[in-house]
């Protein structure tokens, strides 16, 4: 839990790429920890490496399948790989298992910007 919680806090800092050592060095510890997945996935976000990220995010949904953060940040990344389909797919599993809060933040996250006028994704958000 030390190496999760120093990958945390690492991640706050803006230090990214050592927030991922700091995850993998977790997760050769115990491999299901999916807080270091996770923690993992929002730092390979950060730095753009959206595939990477998908990956980490993955993992979090395997050991943890409602986990709606998970769902949600799989969304933003399929959507910042211009991935359409897959970002409805994901935000729609994020909103079904928390409707209230993906419905609000998808309404004003910037990383829908792109598909923001679709009219799927309205019918996602009301």
């Amino acid at each position: 839990m030390t190496w999760t919680n120093r990958g945390f806090a690492l991640y706050y800092l803006g230090r990214y790429e050592e927030a991922i050592e700091s995850c993998n060095k977790a997760l050769e510890l115990k491999y299901d920890d999916y807080v270091a997945w996770s923690n993992k996935g929002f730092a390979l976000m950060k730095l753009e490496h959206y595939k990477e990220a998908i990956v980490s995010f993955d993992k979090v949904i395997e050991i943890k399948p409602d986990n709606h953060t998970a769902w949600y940040n799989k969304a933003c990344c399929y959507v910042s790989q211009n991935n359409v389909e897959l970002a409805f797919k994901n935000l729609q599993q994020a909103i079904n298992l928390n409707p209230d809060k993906y419905r609000e933040i998808a309404k004003t996250d910037l990383d829908f910007d792109g598909i923001r006028e679709d009219e799927r994704f309205q019918a996602l958000i009301q």
